[in-house]
C-alpha cells in the first residue's frame, strides 16, 4: 500500500512540475499568437498566386550572398540571422499576409513562427524554398 501511494505521489508531482515547465517555456519576450492566426507551409504554385494577389507582404529571409544570386521580384529582405531581424519584421505592417521564403524552408518557417508569435495573423511559408520555386519556372529578379 505505501509504495502505490509513494507512485501515486510521484506521478502527480511529475505531472505538476511538467505543467509548470510548459506555462512558463510559453512566457517571454515576445507575445502568443492571436486566436486567428495560422503559418501555412505552401507549395510553389500557391506561393506564386498569393504574390500575385497584392494581399501581403513578400518577405526574403536569406542572406546577401543568396540574395544577389536572385529573388522573387518585389521581395522585402531581411536576413533572418541580423542582429536587428526583430526591430526590422516589426516595421512590417501586421494588417497583411505574410509570404516568407528563405532558399530551403527551414529559416522561411522558423522566421513565419517568429512573426505569428508578434502580431501577424496570415503567414505562408514556401514549402521546400526557392528552388522549388526555380524548378516551377517562376521568375527571379537579381
Amino acid at each position: 500500500m505505501k509504495k502505490l501511494s509513494l507512485l501515486l505521489f510521484l506521478s502527480i508531482a511529475l505531472l505538476s512540475c511538467n505543467s509548470k515547465s510548459t506555462e512558463s517555456s510559453t512566457q517571454g519576450s515576445e507575445s502568443t499568437p492571436t486566436q486567428g492566426s495560422f503559418i501555412q507551409s505552401v507549395d510553389a504554385t500557391t506561393f506564386k498566386k498569393l504574390v500575385e494577389s497584392g494581399n501581403g507582404i513578400i518577405l526574403d529571409v536569406r542572406t546577401p550572398g543568396e540574395v544577389a544570386q536572385g529573388y522573387i521580384p518585389n521581395a522585402t529582405v531581411i536576413d533572418i540571422y541580423r542582429q536587428d531581424f526583430m526591430e526590422k519584421i516589426a516595421e512590417l505592417p501586421k494588417d497583411k499576409e505574410v509570404y516568407v521564403y528563405c532558399s530551403a524552408g527551414v529559416r522561411s518557417m522558423q522566421a513565419a513562427k517568429i512573426l505569428q508569435r508578434n502580431g501577424y495573423e496570415k503567414v505562408y511559408s514556401l514549402e521546400d524554398g526557392l528552388g522549388t520555386w526555380v524548378r516551377s519556372g517562376y521568375p527571379l529578379t537579381k
